[in-house]
């Protein structure tokens, strides 16, 4: 049993209470009061108690939360040489006690330390001041057992001003500095560490995309490294409980007292990653969302140690309003670079459609200037102009007036999609007489070029689809088909799966690498260089938005040298049920001239 020093030890304390044995789960301990300090200084005590009883062995018996903002330390299970980790009492010239003389070593020495204004350099670096006593407890034997150390957090110096107005006017002239740089970013925090806090970090999580943190810094050099290590190892997760705040689904304000053990035993990934949480230190965080015309698009997150000082109302409308500031900044540079990217492509596909324009037009410039040469010379002489040659020549003008055509109807489709005037007139139609009759279009290019063609749809797959448009986004795919494949096999399938049709293109050509297979859809894009395939990049685009207006999607799979398959699946809308089970086979519903020459599709 141990009992509070009797108070003949000493005339600053008295005990009023001769309870034994002091619950870690209260505040009270031995009752004490206490006398005059032998050291005043200006302050006020700011907050609750904080107390720690360590027994002489160095086995931590209580030490509560208070005492854990108090020392910027979560609560040890033991001490050695009566320090507590990471910590030390300094004097008042700033060189620190040695352990012996501190007040927790001499209350385990058996010396009762009256109440007084103790200095204290925490692990993260920064002072607090402690208004504390230090007591010792005996055991039953009458020997010193145990410490108990009361602590209240003193304000010292009152907290230095904001200087919001200049804060955020420094901040405005450095992002205007590169409106679409995030170099600008960890200068950004330069303004706040250490004017607000020991660290400061920007992470953004826009709509889709996985959280980043973007900049980061920390007063001290050494924890600077610690926390980026922290944040590139283990990223922070939204989703994770205890983790980041609400701050990126409610978009309001977070606060974090202390990053207690708790909290760290609560929220690490494993050993290391609670480690490094610990050796970066216990914090305080106040965090505000980067929010701007209406989405959130991540958060700015304050660090500060010195938990006595918390944030008030004015640094939190501060740092409120910074961020909208950079939330701003970060949306018009995200404006900015998807509007320079936009030039781009402009720029980039004007250059291809007037190469792809003026392709057709030059042989067809060129046979027509021939034949009317030929006709001059033959009038002249007399003659009459060869019919084969005429012929010849109106083969070649009409096959690339079909070749503009395209390239033109291509153009003011991609115009109809942006106006969003795509206008569908809906009929029963057979999806694999479409697709014969689109291969039997195809069959004598593909002929010239060496290319077998394969369709495998044994059966009607009857749906209700606007005609012109089924018939353009399977011409697109086979097109390319052949175009990408020439002289290997081109694979159709057809099938029906209830309420769904399924068409598969395969061909066996250069195929598609995997980074650009999600982009080939878009407009404008293409996965091979224009030099040695021609088009204007919009027929796939074309074909996926004619596809998701039938209420479909489209897909490929593809590896380079592999080939490529494309999957068009379209829901057959609302047909009598006996069509689906139907059984008679499809064929070609057309002689039509083919619209595929040898020369390139619509890419």
């Amino acid at each position: 049993m141990m009992r509070a020093e009797s108070p003949s030890m000493s005339s600053g304390v008295t005990s009023s209470s001769s309870r034994p044995d002091p619950s870690p789960d209260t505040a009270s301990g031995p009752a004490l009061t206490l006398g005059a300090s032998t050291q005043e200084l200006p302050g006020r005590v700011m907050d609750a108690e904080g107390w720690i009883l360590i027994e002489r062995t160095g086995q931590v018996l209580a030490f509560n939360t208070q005492a854990t903002l108090h020392f910027g330390i979560p609560a040890p299970t033991r001490v050695e040489h009566g320090r507590l980790p990471g910590c030390e009492w300094v004097r008042a010239d700033g060189t620190p006690l040695p352990p012996h003389e501190s007040p927790l070593g001499r209350a385990l020495a058996g010396e009762q330390v009256d109440s007084s204004v103790w200095e204290v350099l925490r692990p993260d670096g920064t002072r607090a001041f402690l208004r504390g006593t230090a007591v010792p407890v005996k055991g039953g034997d009458g020997q010193v057992a145990a410490a108990l150390l009361r602590t209240h957090g003193v304000e010292s110096l009152p907290a230095p001003l904001l200087d919001a107005s200049r804060l955020l006017a420094e901040a405005g002239a450095l992002l205007g500095e590169a409106v679409d740089a995030e170099g600008q970013l960890e200068p950004l925090l330069k303004l706040l560490v250490p004017a607000l806090g020991e660290g400061a970090l920007l992470i953004l999580k826009p709509p889709g995309e996985p959280v980043r943190v973007v900049a980061s810094l920390h007063v001290d050099e050494g924890r600077h490294g610690l926390l980026r290590e922290l944040l590139g190892r283990y990223p922070p997760d939204p989703s994770m409980p205890g983790g980041l705040p609400e701050v990126f689904v409610s978009g309001a304000v977070g606060r974090l007292c202390i990053m207690s053990e708790e909290h760290v035993a609560a929220i690490a990934q494993d050993a290391d990653h609670a480690r490094l949480m610990r050796e970066v230190g216990p914090h305080g965080c106040l965090s505000v969302p980067l929010g701007a015309r209406g989405s959130i698009l991540g958060a700015l997150m304050l660090l500060r140690s010195n938990v006595l000082h918390a944030f008030d109302a004015d640094e939190e409308r501060f740092l409120s309003e910074l961020a909208h500031r950079t939330a701003l900044y970060l949306e018009n540079a995200r404006l900015l670079r998807e509007a320079r990217e936009a030039v781009r492509q402009r720029d980039e596909f004007l250059g291809i459609a007037s190469h792809e324009l003026k392709t057709p037009l030059t042989p067809l410039s060129l046979k027509v200037q021939l034949l009317q040469k030929q006709v001059v010379v033959l009038a002249r002489e007399g003659k009459p102009v060869p019919t084969e040659r005429v012929a010849e020549t109106l083969d070649v003008v009409q096959r690339q007036v079909r070749r503009l055509s395209r390239l033109v109807d291509n153009l003011l489709d991609v115009s109809r999609i942006t106006a969003g005037r795509l206008r569908l007139e809906l009929e029963e139609l057979d999806l694999a007489s479409v697709a014969a009759e689109i291969l039997y279009r195809f069959a004598p290019a593909a002929a010239q070029h060496g290319t077998e063609l394969e369709l495998d749809a044994p059966v009607p797959v009857v749906g209700r689809w606007d005609r012109l448009r089924l018939e353009q986004v399977v011409t697109n795919l086979v097109s390319n088909a052949l175009k990408y494949g020439a002289g290997h096999p081109v694979v159709l399938r057809v099938e029906g799966q209830g309420t769904l049709a399924r068409l598969t293109v395969k061909d066996h050509g250069i195929g598609i690498a995997p980074e650009d297979l999600a982009r080939i859809f878009e407009r404008f894009e293409r996965a091979v260089s224009d030099r040695h395939y021609g088009g204007l990049g919009l027929g796939l685009y074309i074909t996926r938005q004619i596809v998701e207006a039938f209420g479909g999607k489209v897909s490929a799979t593809s590896a380079p040298g592999q080939g490529s398959t494309f999957i068009l699946e379209l829901p057959r809308g609302d047909i009598p049920e006996e069509w689906l089970d139907a059984h008679a086979a499809p064929g070609p519903t057309s002689e039509r001239e083919p619209d595929f020459d040898p020369d390139p599709g619509p890419g």
